[in-house]
């Protein structure tokens, strides 16, 4: 387009200003219909150049999330870790005063399931010396089960000395709101 103006013209003794005009009106409203196809392209040409390398990309998209992406944790289960979550009992820190890291443990797993229990409840049960222990000298009254949209858990129970209680055990966000 730009050879043309420039050589067509002078030739036909036409203005370079419509010219121009013209150009700039084609290169604007081309811009957005080409857009969608210079991206495919670009995608394309990153997934082959990915696959050199040996890397497998089932979504042309996951190309540009990890372009933006600064750190990447990965973890090959039997390999790096054991599949098995743990509770460092050290690194719980208790601000109310009567309470001490043990206590925790045991209203942690107290809002935990005894049976059906998923990775993170078997790793807070498995931290008492018998699991039968969470569940020891209570009533249970009503147990709240973990759901996406409370993201917690709770569970009512009846102490040996008649006292209604409610332990909760779930994100930081929700567990502090209670």
């Amino acid at each position: 387009m730009i050879v043309e103006i420039i050589v067509m013209y002078p030739i036909q003794d036409r203005q370079y200003r419509p010219g121009i005009d013209n150009l700039l009106v084609l290169l604007i409203g081309g811009i957005p219909i080409a857009m969608p196809t210079v991206l495919s392209v670009t995608m394309a040409i990153g997934s082959h150049r990915l696959s050199q390398q040996g890397a497998i990309t089932k979504r042309m998209t996951a190309i540009e999330e990890m372009a933006g992406m600064d750190v990447l944790c990965s973890d090959k289960t039997g390999t790096l870790t054991l599949n098995k979550l743990t509770v460092d009992k050290n690194l719980i820190e208790v601000f109310a005063k009567g309470i001490d890291p043990d206590m925790v443990v045991l209203m942690a797993a107290r809002a935990s399931r005894t049976e059906n229990q998923d990775a993170i409840d078997a790793a807070i049960v498995g931290m008492l010396a018998d699991p039968k222990e969470a569940r020891a000298g209570i009533q249970e009254v009503h147990f709240l089960p973990f759901n996406p949209t409370d993201k917690r858990t709770a569970l009512t129970y009846i102490d040996s000395e008649g006292k209604m209680h409610r332990v909760s055990k779930g994100a930081p966000e929700q567990v502090t709101c209670l």
